[in-house]
């Protein structure tokens, strides 16, 4: 039994390698901040898809999120690139909504984030998305959804931040206005709040009397 049991090893050590995953190189000894530059490799990588892309712009957000506040600071240098993927053409829904989740968590209550989406004209963005016609027969049916983020996004960056308020009231004007209402008049089912309403009063609007 003993040769039998030594002819084995023998034959294991000279034919079946071992196989040892080399070393995952860290980026950053910290875990958060590790994984927030390897997903920002993958976001800013024009050769992985636009959804891979999107995909890494909402683990970034995440880890920002629940990273702390060194965390968020980290994940600063890659609001521009998530924006960036917002205003591609031809840009779908399904990446779009991660992309805005991505956003929204980096600025979740962070104002030098905020300033740094503000500078980048998240603005502008925010507020094209909003005049989308989710009527038109060419339009995603989840446009409807973008929106709802959109509205979400808006809210996360004006709080507590007068020049973003500012900002929204100043660019947005009465398009915005009749925007939000429509969108504050629809189901926002599973949302812990309808946005598109917190964001309206969030500017000062006021809603007609219904004289009916």
């Amino acid at each position: 039994m003993d040769a039998i049991i030594n002819a084995i090893q023998h034959w294991y050590k000279k034919y079946i390698k071992r196989i040892e995953e080399a070393p995952v190189k860290l980026l950053d000894h910290n875990f958060h901040h590790h994984k927030i530059k390897v997903y920002g490799l993958e976001l800013r990588n024009p050769e992985l898809t636009l959804e891979e892309r999107a995909k890494a712009a909402l683990y970034i957000g995440t880890l920002a999120y629940t990273g702390g506040i060194s965390a968020a600071d980290l994940a600063s240098d890659y609001i521009r690139d998530m924006i960036d993927v917002l205003i591609m053409p031809d840009t779908s829904s399904s990446v779009r909504i991660p992309v805005l989740k991505g956003i929204a968590a980096v600025c979740y209550i962070n104002y030098g984030n905020q300033s740094i989406a503000k500078e980048n004209h998240l603005s502008d963005v925010l507020l094209a998305c909003l005049d989308e016609d989710e009527d038109d027969p060419d339009a995603e049916l989840d446009l409807i959804i973008v929106k709802f983020w959109a509205c979400y996004v808006m809210t996360i960056v004006c709080c507590n931040n007068l020049p973003n308020i500012k900002l929204f009231q100043d660019s947005g004007g009465q398009t915005l206005e009749e925007r939000l209402e429509s969108l504050s008049r629809m189901e926002w089912f599973g949302w812990p709040e309808n946005y598109a309403e917190v964001m309206f009063e969030l500017l000062g609007y006021q809603k007609e009397e219904d004289d009916s």
